[in-house]
């Protein structure tokens, strides 16, 4: 009877693990997916703020801490040809990197 037992329990631990990984890998992280971008010439943390005030929700100085805090920026300098992830929704049919410039 013993390993019966024993056998129950690893079958019903198997189960419960294998709910566990499906739960998990079909939830997501619930986290919403932001825009990437490439910087352009020209461009600077407040001119994208500007750029895409209209796609979010905070006012200059939060953006420009958002974007530093989530890209690792220690200063607020960025260059042309930097990929930054910005506080704007990701279109689910983006296919990509955009430039700061629309274009």
């Amino acid at each position: 009877m013993g390993k019966a037992k024993n056998y129950s329990f690893m079958l019903l631990l198997a189960v419960m693990m294998a709910s566990a990984a499906l739960y998990f890998s079909f939830s997501g992280s619930g986290e919403p997916t932001y825009q990437a971008i490439k910087v352009a010439k020209g461009d600077s943390l407040w001119s994208l703020a500007e750029d895409y005030k209209n796609l979010h929700n905070m006012d200059q100085i939060e953006f420009i801490k958002w974007v530093q805090d989530k890209n690792d920026l220690i200063t607020t300098k960025i260059v042309p040809g930097e990929e930054l992830t910005i506080p704007v929704p990701a279109d689910e049919n983006d296919s990509g990197l955009q430039l700061a410039d629309g274009k």
